[in-house]
């Protein structure tokens, strides 16, 4: 019987939900608009790819040069607060540009820390890095500003510069990545094959500042994933231009494929576009690995040579083939490599209950979306036990996100019908969890939470991450009413 407290609580959750559905709506039409000429990323860092994209235009904009003076500092440089130790060999040679070519000198307490060229060179020296395969321009482009630092012959990195342009004008149709390919350009004297500067023009946005990335094709599987976007046809044929000749996707449409961005544009084509996500699948299938799983970026054909993808993205791991097996379930193909799927993540689960997400800064992503899987294939025993290691995760101090805590509702909520005595006994977490939830909603709104790696710290996907609040909020909707 529900309590006066417990009907308070619902209504809340509702109003958030209803709060998180128009902001969800507003960003796809400014962020994912078929028409590019009004597109925008909604991808955080801003303040470094601002800086860089204002200085490769040369042309100062007051509104832009206000918008650095109030914004580009601390996390929103690079995304994540400004620890020397966790620096990489990008963001340290990001710190020489910024210094060097557009007169924004670093922290006193950044400089005292930072390495030399040379040194920096040792960890970044092509093809590999440390970083993955969707900012190879970038990485090429650090390299090229490091060699002409170190008065070397960068004429072959330049020659790949020039190479590697779209005929829109972009890299990778990333602001961060675009800006510094012409400004290493611009060193050695170099004209771009196409033209940058209208594609930087319009991807400025109206408060002057550019957004670091657009990741489209990710971000657009995931709002249509919510059900509640108006215009899914429309939405659902973003993705379809965002697809390569090979069938396969990337995260925007000039992106590197990857398995992930595959896996989430199918899950979603299965009700829009069946037959190409069944002839992208087929792809998929080709590329899971002999124990069962998927890795990021397998060897495939794409727009970024495939020798620049280090080890650690080709190994298979728990997110990506957790996506990989729902895009296939979705479009009903459960058989051999669907089942070797859920092996591997069976095989895979910690000791403790969870799974271990490489791609992320949390582990409640893609456990969450393992225990809605497998509770559908009816691995109770296993579901149990990912259960219960969310359990010690909501009733300790530990300090979480406001999306770690909707993550933890809708796994709290799923219906358990064939076992709902056994399931009872994690009412009480839910309580917590919808208590801690609505204790961050209260402080905090609906705060950038920044848990995706990328090339320079960490990126907050908005769009991606309101759509999985609202997709588990609407979890415990269903249950609670």
């Amino acid at each position: 019987m529900k309590t006066r407290e417990n009907i308070q609580k619902i209504k809340k959750i509702e109003e958030i939900c209803n709060i998180i559905k128009r902001d969800i709506i507003s960003l796809v039409d400014t962020h994912l608009s078929p028409d590019r000429d009004q597109r925008s990323s909604s991808l955080y860092p801003n303040g470094l790819a601002t800086i860089l994209a204002d200085a490769a235009l040369r042309t100062r904009s007051e509104k832009t040069s206000q918008w650095i003076r109030m914004n580009a500092k601390g996390r929103n440089l690079f995304g994540t607060a400004l620890h020397p130790s966790e620096f990489s060999p990008l963001m340290w040679t990001s710190l020489y540009v910024l210094d060097e070519l557009c007169g924004f000198p670093p922290p006193e307490m950044l400089q005292e820390k930072m390495p030399s060229p040379k040194n920096i060179l040792t960890e970044l020296d092509y093809p590999f890095s440390n970083d993955s395969s969707y900012i190879f321009p970038f990485h090429l482009a650090c390299l090229t500003h490091l060699y002409l630092m170190e008065g070397r012959d960068a004429s072959h990195l330049l020659q790949m510069i020039v190479d590697h342009q779209q005929p829109d004008g972009s890299w990778i149709d990333d602001t961060t990545a675009t800006a510094m390919s012409v400004l290493a350009l611009q060193q050695a004297e170099i004209t771009p094959t196409y033209d940058f500067r209208n594609w930087l023009e319009n991807a400025r946005l109206p408060d002057g500042y550019w957004a670091a990335a657009n990741g489209e094709v990710w971000e657009a599987a995931y709002a249509l994933r919510t059900g509640e976007v108006p215009n899914s046809a429309q939405l659902a044929n973003v993705i379809v231009e965002c697809m390569h000749e090979n069938y396969w996707w990337g995260f925007s449409r000039y992106s590197v494929p990857d398995a992930d961005d595959m896996s989430a544009a199918c899950y979603v084509l299965a009700d829009h576009n069946p037959d190409l996500a069944a002839a992208a699948l087929d792809r998929l299938e080709e590329v899971q690995d002999e124990k069962g799983g998927w890795g990021a970026f397998p060897e495939i054909e794409g727009t970024i040579p495939y020798e620049t993808v280090v080890a650690p993205a080709r190994e298979s791991s728990c997110d990506i083939t957790c996506h990989a097996a729902e895009a296939l379930e979705r479009n009903g193909r459960k058989g051999s490599a669907f089942k070797k799927g859920i092996y591997y993540l069976l095989e895979n689960q910690k000791h403790e209950g969870y799974w271990r997400a490489p791609w992320w800064n949390s582990d409640f992503y893609v456990t969450t979306e393992i225990i809605f899987l497998l509770k559908q294939n009816n691995f109770e025993d296993t579901v149990f036990n990912a259960l219960d290691w969310m359990e010690k995760k909501v009733n300790s101090q530990e300090n979480l996100n406001i999306t770690e805590y909707a993550l933890m509702i809708g796994a709290f909520s799923a219906e358990y019908e064939e076992y709902s005595a056994e399931y009872e006994e994690y009412s009480d977490c839910l309580d917590t969890a919808t208590d801690k939830f609505l204790e961050k909603y209260d402080s905090e709104s609906l705060p950038p939470t920044f848990d995706i790696i990328y090339f320079a710290g960490l990126l907050d996907l908005m769009i991606y991450r309101l759509s999985v609040m609202l997709y588990y909020l609407r979890t415990f909707l269903r249950k609670a009413v």
